[in-house]
């Protein structure tokens, strides 16, 4: 089991995620925000969201430049990589995020709450993912909400796998570890890698371990973690709830089964579960590699 020390110094060396890319995810993200904030016209210039475990700023430059009425911080535990966030704030002309070095292994309690919180990829590289997941859910003030990013056990367990042979054949010196995974995707990638569950802006395919190949800082992230988790859908919901958050959105997931199949017999008995149980059905059939979800805190 990695230290936050060990978690921390991976990032240093291989900071995240180092480049702009497109995504289906980013839109996404960006729609819900615009929803979300569009509802306080009124109040706009007192909304406030933090990322928390911002890594290279990327994501929240790109939110407080779309939303510049809206107050933006970015934390991370990682003051090298957070030096490289504030320049490309700096560059970019953005004025209205701040970051600050916070490691959210340890206590969040000197933040006020905020509208939106995000954390988006970082808990399951975090020790003890559930008392972080805590402390991350208690910035969120009452009807504001929290977007999550996690990876998924039944989509990413082949994967998992890879990362595990590659770990045999390495010391724990980080280099030789990334020696081997290059070897290992040159070598044996289109075999056994190919949409086992690893993650990149290109895809799980051909052209995702081509990628890899050629971002070292993603290949760091996805092949040879210093610490990973992966959880599975009610997991997440048991999260959620014992912090008094209503789930309210599977991101970029359709919840309804008659969006993948015709079937009146499926279909009917679908419907005839539980909404709890519903999202846990489409879990079962999609078997995803990660969850991009969102909550809104009720009173407890």
């Amino acid at each position: 089991m990695a230290t936050p020390e060990q978690v921390t110094a991976h990032y240093e060396s291989w900071p995240f995620p180092g480049l702009d890319h497109g995504s289906r995810e980013g839109l996404i993200l960006l729609r819900s925000l615009t929803e979300w904030l569009g509802q306080r016209e009124t109040e706009a210039r007192e909304a406030r969201v933090i990322d928390v475990g911002c890594g290279t700023g990327h994501t929240v430059v790109a939110l407080a430049k779309h939303f510049p009425e809206v107050e933006f911080v970015g934390l991370d535990a990682a003051e090298g990589v957070l030096d490289t966030a504030r320049s490309h704030a700096e560059s970019m002309g953005i004025e209205n995020v701040k970051f600050a070095l916070a490691d959210i292994a340890h206590d969040l309690a000197e933040y006020d709450p905020f509208d939106i919180v995000l954390s988006l990829g970082v808990l399951h590289h975090v020790p003890q993912l559930a008392e972080a997941f805590g402390r991350v859910a208690r910035l969120v003030k009452r009807g504001g909400h929290l977007v999550v990013w996690l990876y998924g056990r039944f989509g990413r367990a082949c994967h998992l796998l890879n990362q595990q042979f590659v770990a045999m054949l390495a010391s724990d010196d980080l280099d030789e570890r990334l020696d081997v995974a290059r070897a290992f995707l040159e070598e044996l990638g289109p075999r056994f890698a190919v949409d086992s569950g690893f993650y990149t802006p290109c895809g799980s395919r051909e052209e995702g371990i081509e990628w890899l190949l050629e971002q070292p800082q993603w290949l760091a992230d996805q092949m040879v973690p210093a610490l990973e988790y992966s959880l599975s859908l009610p997991e997440i919901l048991d999260l959620f709830s014992h912090h008094s958050l209503e789930f309210v959105k599977w991101l970029g997931v359709p919840t309804d089964l008659a969006r993948y199949t015709t079937s009146s017999v499926l279909i009917e008995r679908f419907r005839g579960l539980s909404a709890r149980d519903r999202l846990r059905a489409i879990d079962c059939l999609i078997k995803p590699s990660y969850y991009f979800v969102a909550g809104k805190k009720v009173p407890s």
